[in-house]
């Protein structure tokens, strides 16, 4: 993945239903969603607040698909989303040049802004790879640079007509920018950045006729991959210290793939969360916890059985993604539960999905995919997940490792059957053992 960053911007492909218009696509007419049941978007009477998401490879999308709850892997009508590549309004979906399996930040920035009241519509726009110094200039003496600052221009305008056609009372609320990685490989657009950006964020604003348009500006996080990463941080940080209506979001907190440049799957969806928070003025989500971590282990096991381990909280917690072992193979999606310890009762089950079905988030020895958020109130639980001999399934015995902090490890527990049971037969106390199933949580 790594080569995705020396890319080259893509050549601009109309879909249909649309046309090319200079370098932009525009839409032939207003369009309705994929097949006959579709729902049809929502485009409410009341002014529609529309939110401008530019930037590289990060706002474009190059984070895993498993990283979102399956309710939101779907498409949500009642947020209209204008991408770039489409060139039309659709129904809020993940939008990301690099495929079908993966995500940007929209999905989760556009749930947040509509489930805290009032009508959305999103406009995207991101292209990997690209500089401020160069790609994203808004400098307008300018002619060889600038060429993704004019295509913005022409996809706010696209979005715009389409909007102006519906008849649709709608205003420019608010610009996120996620970008810089590129511009911290080289000292010359280090040097400029703070300059360039704010040049960026003044000719948004002059373009959308918005003078004090809320902007929020998403902190680089890539390291090594970009030796002057600290020098455009600065420079993000001083933009928004300059302008009480520019907001810095942290992402260095947030866990990045196996590349070190782009967001993982759970990272990416505290991402979209934080921007929205931050238009909001809302405190920002922390990034989920492991619940169990291990960095080594004594041997590799399967068999036919239900494997896991009993914990305790002493606080309220929420499970929002759950992972299996990570030496396993999963040629079968596995089946997990979490059960009450004390009553045995059943509180959740789902799949872990296959390795060779969907790609999911590795993270301290687990491969992780999120799930629809289970709430667990203070108390005595346990979580298995079942295993089969013949299917590539495995659990690591002898862990060294850690609990989360909201999580206390009592004891391995195991039930040998042919299906998904309550594990009942006690192991070793002293082991980290039968780590077939983790998860991520937030408290």
């Amino acid at each position: 993945m790594l080569m995705l960053l020396h890319a080259c911007a893509p050549v601009l492909t109309c879909g249909p239903g649309t046309h090319q218009e200079s370098t932009v696509c525009l839409a032939d007419e207003r369009p309705q969603p994929d097949g006959d049941t579709a729902e049809p978007l929502t485009f409410a009477p009341e002014v529609l607040d529309v939110y401008l998401l530019a930037g590289q490879s990060n706002m474009d999308g190059y984070s895993l698909l498993t990283g979102l709850p399956p309710s939101l892997r779907v498409a949500q009508p009642d947020v209209p989303l204008f991408w770039s590549e489409r060139g039309s309004f659709a129904a809020l979906a993940p939008a990301s040049s690099a495929g079908a399996a993966y995500t940007g930040p929209e999905v989760t920035f556009g749930r947040t802004m509509a489930d805290a009241g009032g009508a959305v519509a999103l406009v995207k726009f991101g292209i990997g790879a690209t500089s401020l110094y160069t790609y994203w200039n808004a400098a307008e003496d300018d002619p060889d640079n600038g060429e993704g600052w004019r295509l913005l221009m022409a996809t706010m305008d696209a979005a715009a007509l389409e909007l102006d056609a519906t008849g649709t009372p709608w205003r420019w609320a608010g610009f996120v920018w996620m970008q810089g990685e590129t511009d911290a490989r080289y000292a010359a657009s280090a040097a400029a950045y703070e300059a360039n950006l704010t040049q960026l964020v003044a000719r948004v604003r002059e373009h959308a006729k918005t003078p004090a348009l809320p902007t929020v500006l998403g902190l680089i996080a890539c390291g090594d991959m970009c030796e002057l990463f600290d020098d455009v941080r600065a420079a993000q940080v001083a933009v928004a210290d300059a302008d009480p209506n520019v907001i810095a979001v942290e992402t260095y907190d947030l866990p990045l793939g196996a590349d070190a440049i782009h967001y993982d799957g759970p990272s990416m969806r505290v991402l979209g969360e934080r921007f929205a928070q931050a238009l909001l003025g809302e405190p920002l989500s922390a990034p989920p916890t492991a619940a169990m971590a291990i960095s080594d282990y004594a041997t590799v096991e399967d068999g036919d059985a239900t494997v896991g381990w009993r914990f305790t909280t002493d606080r309220p917690i929420v499970v929002t993604d759950v992972g299996g072992f990570a030496e396993a193979t999963f040629h079968v999606a596995p089946v997990y539960g979490i059960w009450d310890t004390t009553t045995q009762a059943l509180l959740a089950t789902g799949t872990v999905p296959g390795r060779f079905e969907v790609a999911t988030t590795w993270r301290d020895g687990f491969w992780y995919a999120a799930v629809e958020p289970i709430a667990l109130p203070p108390g005595d639980y346990t979580i298995g997940l079942m295993i089969w001999r013949t299917d590539g399934n495995a659990y690591a015995t002898g862990g060294v490792g850690a609990t989360g902090a909201a999580v206390t490890y009592v004891e391995p527990r195991r039930s040998d059957e042919y299906w998904l049971t309550f594990p009942t037969d006690i192991g070793p106390a002293t082991d980290l053992s039968y780590l077939g199933p983790s998860f991520l949580y937030r408290e």
